[in-house]
C-alpha cells in the first residue's frame, strides 16, 4: 500500500469535487467538457537582450484521465484551448513546456495558458 499515492488520489478527488468548474477543452474541431481548477503560475521570461520580465500565466488543473479526445486519452498540445466563463485560453509555452504533471504519479495535469 502506497500511502502517498492514496493521499494524492484522495486530494485529487476532493479538488475535482469541491474546487473545480466545468470547462470546454478544445483541439481543432474536437472538444470535451471536463472539470478543471483555475489557478496561476508566476513566471519570469528573459528576452534576447537579457531583460527579465515577470508576470503570471493562467493555469488549469484537471485529472489526466479526463482528457479524452476522439475516444483516446491524450495530453495537451500546442494550439489547444480552454473555454471558461465565455473567455478563451490557449496553451502557452514556458521554458518547461505548456503543461506538466502536478504530482509524481501523473494523475493531475497543470496546463499553462494565456487568454486570447
Amino acid at each position: 500500500m502506497n500511502i502517498l499515492k492514496n493521499g494524492i488520489d484522495f486530494l485529487g478527488q476532493k479538488l475535482k469535487a469541491y474546487a473545480s468548474e466545468t470547462v470546454v477543452y478544445k483541439r481543432g474541431l474536437d472538444s470535451v467538457s471536463i472539470q478543471a481548477t483555475f489557478c496561476k503560475t508566476n513566471c519570469h521570461i528573459e528576452d534576447e537582450s537579457g531583460l527579465k520580465v515577470g508576470g503570471h500565466v493562467i493555469d488549469f488543473l484537471f485529472a489526466a484521465q479526463d482528457l479524452v479526445i476522439n475516444g483516446s486519452q491524450t495530453t495537451p498540445q500546442a494550439g489547444d484551448q480552454i473555454v471558461f466563463n465565455s473567455n478563451s485560453y490557449e496553451a502557452f509555452f514556458l521554458p518547461d513546456g505548456c503543461w506538466r504533471y502536478s504530482d509524481p504519479y501523473g494523475t493531475i495535469i497543470r496546463l499553462h495558458t494565456k487568454e486570447i
